[in-house]
């Protein structure tokens, strides 16, 4: 991503088709540690959703607050069914205590129609089905949970992940396949390191023999850090909720859209952890599912060195890069610097730099179904206040 600098200001707006940006609206303080904002437009492109802390609120186009919903935990994330008439939200306690809660609401009165609770850590992603049937929850553990919204019963829980900090689920446009997204961990590597560990210890030995055990224990923890710059993507059938395919990306896999208009083809958005694979950029691949076809459109920045203390001022776990499409082919791309919209050709056709020494990022975006608006929701780090920013590309 490419953008301009400037001495003075937080943001530097870089105005590619003039783009009409309305008063921001003003979100209030962000109090929870734990929060991770979410945003997500409603089908009709005319009503958009925030979560921060324990609300979600519903505004339209012109930032007028329509309707607050209330809970009594932290909301990480959002999803709207595709015809608009329920929003999931994925939510847990400050301190992760309580294991992570998926619920569906009607957002035309804010009644809860039903409740879904993962069995261990967090809730943060969800997807609904294109026929709007099932939603799909992920978290930090290593496990896909998918939900019958119209019968409220559980349809599965699906482990093949090798670590469980997942970070993207999403449905396939045709409803037959379920992708699911994260960090790759070589667990096979590590116990190898400790079982050599185990002779080494508190055991009588040669030098020589001291020296040949040092240098395996090296091999495999070597061999365990290299593991932490791969990524998985998992792919499953939604007739059998049995793993078809799992695909090894470059950096771990953050997000993943649906390309309209291009059957089994994907965006993921991947990035690195910056402590195992530091100064490396992330990808922002295209994807053909079925051939097996992965093309890098994109390098995104790496994470800054000082992310594991911005871990602490409520950041957002999971994800340096994440990417949002549109219906009409145009797909928004926020990541450690900053956003940019590029249109069904992949050329870009709007960017706003971030300075994220004060405004946190990646910014969460929405764009609409039309691909004319997009949202960014803005939190300072310096006095924990947020505004939603609604920008008007056309």
């Amino acid at each position: 991503m490419r953008f301009l600098s400037v001495p003075f200001g937080i943001l530097l707006v870089a105005l590619l088709h003039s783009p009409l940006i309305a008063d921001p609206v003003n979100l209030g303080l962000m109090s929870s540690k734990y929060s991770r904002p979410d945003v997500a437009f409603f089908p009709d492109g005319k009503r958009f959703a925030v979560a921060s802390d324990k609300t979600v609120r519903i505004f339209d186009l012109t930032g007028k607050p329509l309707r607050t919903l209330q809970s009594y935990l932290v909301v990480k994330g959002l999803a709207i069914s595709p015809d608009g008439t329920m929003l999931a939200t994925a939510e847990s306690d400050d301190g992760g205590n309580v294991s992570g809660l998926v619920k569906v609401v009607d957002p035309s009165n804010g009644r809860v129609v039903r409740q879904f609770r993962h069995r261990a850590g967090y809730a943060e992603w969800l997807a609904f089905s294109p026929d709007g049937q099932f939603l799909a929850s992920v978290g930090d553990e290593e496990a896909v949970y998918v939900w019958n919204v119209r019968t409220g019963k559980p349809v599965a829980r699906i482990t093949g992940h090798a670590w469980g900090n997942l970070s993207a689920v999403c449905f396939s446009a045709d409803g037959k396949y379920l992708y699911s997204g994260g960090q790759y961990r070589d667990n096979e590597a590590l116990l190898k390191a400790k079982a050599v560990e185990d002779k080494y210890y508190n055991r009588q030995m040669s030098r020589a023999e001291a020296e040949q055990l040092e240098a395996e224990i090296d091999k495999w923890y070597s061999k365990f850090a290299e593991g932490w710059k791969i990524g998985e993507l998992f792919v499953y059938s939604t007739d059998t909720w049995t793993i078809s395919k799992r695909i090894a990306t470059p950096g771990a896999v953050q997000a993943i859209e649906n390309i309209p208009e291009e059957e089994g083809a994907i965006l993921a958005a991947t990035g690195y952890t910056p402590r195992e694979a530091k100064d490396q950029d992330g990808k922002l691949l295209k994807m053909q599912i079925q051939q097996g076809q992965m093309e890098a459109l994109e390098n995104l920045p790496p994470t800054p060195d000082d992310f594991a203390g911005l871990m602490e001022e409520h950041r957002f776990y999971y994800r340096q890069n994440t990417v949002r499409m549109s219906s009409s082919g145009r797909y928004a791309l926020s990541d450690m610097d900053g956003i940019e919209v590029f249109d069904e050709d992949g050329d870009s056709i709007y960017s706003e730099s971030i300075d994220a020494e004060t405004v946190q990022s990646p910014a969460p975006v929405a764009i609409a179904p039309d691909g004319k608006t997009i949202i960014i929701l803005k939190y300072n780090r310096q006095t924990g206040l947020g505004t939603a920013d609604i920008v008007s590309l056309d």
